[in-house]
């Protein structure tokens, strides 16, 4: 069977928009640590405001992520069954911590939330 030029081509473009999805969902996790990271950076130097700032554009990029791949519940969640939404949560938890401890005005604070986040979010990267 021959396959017409623009059959091809149709093909081809909807094999490479399925594979830039991938892409976009994989740079918004890794988008989600820089910004943790350098939220944390932020903090080892004393600025509150920077911790608020980056730790507002990781829960931004996760929550962009989480669109692209959301989880589904159990009525009755069984500890350890669903790995990564358990570090999701806890990685949200401890971001809003450091947002919150950022608008008080305690960089320490922000930043050890936002350590914790950081460590969350990898384990999360790393669950099956």
């Amino acid at each position: 069977m021959k396959i017409s030029y623009p059959s091809g081509v149709l093909l081809t473009l909807i094999c490479l928009a399925g594979n830039n999805g991938l892409a976009q969902a994989e740079d918004h996790g890794k988008k989600a640590q820089e910004h943790l990271q350098e939220a944390i950076e932020s903090g080892k130097k004393g600025s509150a405001e920077g911790v608020r700032i980056h730790t507002e554009e990781a829960r931004q990029e996760l929550i962009e992520d989480n669109k692209e791949h959301p989880y589904t519940y159990l009525q009755k969640p069984i500890y350890g069954e669903h790995e990564k939404a358990e570090h999701d949560k806890e990685v949200f938890e401890e971001m809003d911590e450091a947002i919150s401890e950022a608008r008080k005005g305690h960089p320490e604070e922000a930043t050890e939330a936002a350590e914790r986040a950081s460590l969350h979010l990898k384990e999360k990267e790393e669950a099956r």
